[in-house]
């Protein structure tokens, strides 16, 4: 099962933003999306493209020095497998990451 909390959380803000997280501190929050519910604001052609019609999105929320940090995965409803991974600061994208690899990309 994919589940993004806040443990993940705070080791991705750690490795990749260089933040320490206090883990007491960050809201979580799930949520099943239709793909056409997505914010395709937010989610470029190659994104939206590997979305199923529903995708269940994790979700972990943390204010730090006057800014909102925000980080989503969306998975497969049907198999729980990992599709992206979108990171908010102050509401703008700052990061994106597709976590889903077809079969000929893993060889």
């Amino acid at each position: 099962m994919c589940y993004y909390n806040a443990e993940r959380f705070a080791t991705f803000m750690s490795l990749q933003f260089g933040i320490d997280v206090d883990e007491e501190q960050v809201g979580e929050e799930s949520v099943l999306l239709y793909k056409e519910e997505l914010d395709e604001n937010l989610l470029t052609e190659e994104l939206l493209s590997i979305s199923p019609e529903m995708v269940l999105v994790h979700s972990c929320v943390y204010n730090k020095d006057e800014h909102e940090w925000l980080v989503c995965v969306a998975s497969n409803v049907d198999t729980n497998q990992p599709l992206f991974l979108i990171c908010l600061k102050n509401g703008k994208k700052i990061h994106e990451k597709v976590l889903l690899r077809d079969k000929e990309n893993e060889k």
